[in-house]
């Protein structure tokens, strides 16, 4: 037998021609069958890898076209995929054709047993090789479903009583996650923190689940702060160049120079080398365990609408297109995923203006769903929002979206809908789904070839085609299928893709199994970072920043150091729209006239006009567009507005009434106004070459409605994220007054609200509980805790509150 297979070699024969039929479902002869499955076995014993995934993947396409699944129970036994073989022996071993050999294997796979689930032979390896090593720098790189959440949980167990972070990307997957651990953290530690106003620097214990944004906060709080563990989620974008990426790889090297001794563990679902996960600054050695067992086996793909050449399959083993059919009455992306789509599909779109708009125009094509959890879900998002936002008509077809504008709230509600409602068929997304975010799907269609302003990379598209045919959806008891071992990709060729695409090359890029795939390290402030003249000076002013940050990180540096209370203050709340070092000293001779003068700030006008004194005019002159218009007094007023609308408390609906109330003032003074909507804009300012506003004159109710949702959620968004780091700039230096402090961070000075808020809750929640449920709570507002009654939801459904606060609610209990 020949071992030494290549795929160049196997291309080279007339095997391709039988596969070829046989991979797009065409039947074949019963002698075909055998010749197929005898081919298979021979390429499974290769030495080649990717030989022997071809081989696997023709068992898998035979024992899904024929049912007959033998010789894959047989593949999965001996290749340590036992959670393939349990499925099998379950489902498809009748009593009568059990023998020895399915007893003795059904007993061995029982060491795999682990919970209710079977695990595979690596995923076994990979729970042993975790649990070795407590104490140790590890990395994990393993596919999605592979349980990385299992690790996290015995990592918090194994530290119990001592300091331990888990690091997320996003608040969406800080949510996730803490929902996962708390069940099993409550006896362990007193609570979770999810925000920094919650850590207390006297615990003896803390378990943090946090964005690197927020622990930045922390290490700011108490320099004294030194975690024992710290679990990086979604490692891979601390390669990535940008400023998130560089705040992460700023607390590894932080929570590194507080404890020599500290444990990272970095999990990521791809990565080639995990070298490339050391920092500069911070020096520890990596151990890692990488999967490269291969269980599932995607089938792509194309359909192309601008050369009507219909739909192809692309087979990334043999790199080759087939033609499967010329549907001429298929003429756009949402006829495509009428005809191909399954029970539950994902559809990835870049931009979030496509989003809404691929999603209004699916659900013209689409009939009414009839379901009373939807239409109920519909009443309470009209309620909480507006009758007209955009997704109500969605939901009605059986469609939610998903990006960064949704608000919090509503994301998590649909979410949860689309999780239980089998109704809801389909969910449109930008790459917020490739941070972890879980939701159930079995066939993916992928309508824009871009992340950002790039084309998605090799891993990026790896990383969102696993997010099909989970494991749990896999290998469920009641609702698996084997089918799923082969999720089906869909790249729909259209008006999304960029102008100048070739598609076939880009799925050949990101699919093409004999394709050499590298890193691609660009964060400054990683070790294995090549520095060169178009980044020295970015590295420069990371080392400063980091340097002043923890003093000491820095050895042998000779670079600026902050001389001023406000640059210290600055740098210590992540100030790095400004040149500090530069105008340090200008900032501090106006901080030192305000003390003089003994000002305390204590309303949001005075706010805005002092930041805009201090800070605006020393902005830098690239990039910092949301920020220069505090320069403008319009802008500043409206900030303004913003924040007494926080203060005020003012509920969704109601902002979005005066949104819209605001902006018809602003057209009824000049019908030809210009509107800043940023990402949604059609209408470039003079000097720009970007879409960032529009006109109000050719748009009804509705369009504006829906605008208004999402301005609100961007501008929050901004106030929170960026114009807070001012806020609290101010505040350190004892500029603002702290009830006005305490309001416009929180939106209230009342304890027992903040409380809430700082585990987890929006503003309008929390004073919901306090005002009717308060009885149903026991706040220690001291040390940032809330015991929730086990009776709240009950009694909150009993009183008939809006579903959304509800969930949102049940999300953080």
């Amino acid at each position: 037998m020949n071992y030494d297979l290549t795929l160049a070699k196997i291309n080279n024969t007339d095997f391709k021609l039988l596969y070829e039929k046989f991979i797009i479902g065409e039947k074949l002869k019963q002698k075909q069958y055998e010749i197929l499955l005898a081919i298979a076995i021979c390429f499974t014993n290769a030495k080649d890898v990717n030989v022997q995934q071809l081989g696997y993947r023709i068992v898998v396409e035979y024992c899904n076209q024929t049912n007959d699944y033998v010789p894959l129970y047989e593949i999965a036994i001996n290749k340590g995929l036992y959670p393939v073989s349990k499925f099998i022996e379950l489902h498809y071993v009748k009593d009568g054709k059990r023998n020895f050999f399915t007893e003795w294997n059904d007993a061995f796979t029982e060491q795999y047993a682990y919970g209710s689930i079977y695990q595979s032979e690596q995923q076994k390896q990979l729970v042993n090789f975790f649990s070795k090593k407590p104490y140790d720098t590890i990395s994990a790189i393993a596919p999605t479903s592979y349980g990385k959440s299992e690790l996290i949980l015995s990592t918090v167990k194994e530290f119990a009583g001592r300091k331990i972070c888990v690091l997320t990307s996003t608040k969406a997957l800080l949510i996730q996650t803490k929902k996962r651990i708390q069940q099993i953290s409550k006896s362990i530690f007193p609570k979770i923190v999810v925000h920094p106003e919650m850590y207390n620097p006297n615990d003896t214990s803390c378990l943090a689940v946090l964005t690197q944004e927020r622990l930045l906060r922390i290490f700011k709080k108490d320099p004294t702060l030194a975690f024992d563990c710290v679990i990086v989620d979604e490692a891979h974008e601390m390669l990535e160049d940008n400023s998130r990426s560089r705040t992460l790889a700023n607390v590894v090297i932080v929570a590194k120079k507080r404890n020599s001794k500290v444990a990272f563990k970095f999990l990521t679902p791809f990565l080639t080398d995990n070298q490339n996960l050391k920092t500069r600054y911070a020096s520890y050695d990596i151990e890692g365990f990488k999967v490269s067992e291969y269980i599932k086996s995607e089938k792509y793909y194309l359909y192309d609408l601008r050369n009507h050449t219909g739909l192809k399959l692309y087979d990334q083993f043999l790199n080759k297109y087939v033609p499967i059919s010329k549907n001429e009455n298929i003429k756009s992306e949402e006829a495509v995923v009428k005809e191909y789509s399954g029970v539950k599909n994902i559809i990835y779109l870049n931009k979030p203006i496509d989003i809404e708009k691929f999603a209004l125009s699916l659900a013209k094509v689409l009939p009414e769903v009839q379901s009373e959890t939807i239409q109920i879900a519909c009443d309470n998002i009209a309620n909480y929002l507006q009758p007209q936002y955009n997704l109500l008509t969605c939901l009605r077809k059986g469609i939610i979206y998903h990006h960064g504008s949704v608000p919090d709230a509503i994301r998590i509600y649909i979410e949860d809908l689309y999780k239980k409602d089998d109704n809801i068929r389909y969910v449109i997304s930008s790459s917020t789904l490739l941070s972890g975010v879980n939701l159930p799907a079995e066939k993916m269609f992928i309508l824009d070839n871009k992340k950002g302003r790039h084309n998605l990379s090799h891993d990026s598209f790896k990383n969102l085609v696993g997010r099909v045919c989970r494991f749990s959806e896999i290998f469920n008891k009641n609702s698996g299928t084997l089918q799923r071992l082969e999720p089906q990709v869909y790249l729909v060729f259209g008006k999304y893709f960029a102008q100048n695409s070739n598609c076939e090359k880009f799925l050949r890029n990101v699919a093409k199994v004999e394709q050499k795939y590298q890193d691609v390290v660009e964060n400054v402030l990683l070790s294995q970072t090549n520095i060169t003249s178009n980044n020295e000076e970015e590295l420069r002013h990371a080392s400063e920043f980091i340097e002043n940050y923890e003093n000491g990180v820095v050895e042998d540096y000779n670079e600026r150091y902050v001389s001023t209370t406000v640059g210290k203050a600055c740098i210590m709340n992540g100030i790095n729209e400004i040149d500090i070092f530069m105008y340090e000293e200008e900032i501090q001779k106006q901080v030192d006239i305000y003390i003089c003068e003994n000002m305390q700030i204590s309303n949001s006008s005075k706010l805005l006009e002092i930041i805009n004194e201090l800070f605006i005019k020393y902005l830098s002159d690239q990039g910092m567009d949301s920020l220069k218009r505090l320069s403008n007094k319009e802008a500043r007023n409206f900030y303004a507005m913003m924040f007494e609308w926080r203060i005020e408390n003012k509920s969704y609906s109601e902002m979005i009434n005066l949104f819209v109330g605001y902006w018809k003032q602003l057209y009824e003074k000049n019908k030809e106004v210009m509107i800043y909507v940023g990402k949604w804009g059609d209408v470039k300012h003079s000097g720009s070459n970007v879409p960032r506003y529009t006109k109000l004159d050719e748009k009804n109710r509705a369009q504006v409605v829906n605008l208004a949702i999402v301005r609100i959620k961007e501008e929050q968004d901004f106030i929170d994220n960026t114009l807070i780091k001012y806020v609290e700039v101010l505040h350190d230096i004892e500029l603002i007054e702290d009830k006005f402090y305490a309001r416009i961070k929180y939106g209230t000075d009342d304890e027992n609200e903040i409380c809430l808020i700082k585990n987890g809750l929006s503003l309008s929640s929390a004073a919901l509980l306090i005002k009717k449920y308060s009885k149903y709570l026991q706040i220690d507002s001291s040390a940032s805790t809330v015991i929730y009654n086990k009776n709240l939801i009950s009694e909150m459904n009993k009183e008939k509150e809006n579903q959304i606060q509800i969930c949102e609610i049940q999300s953080c209990i």
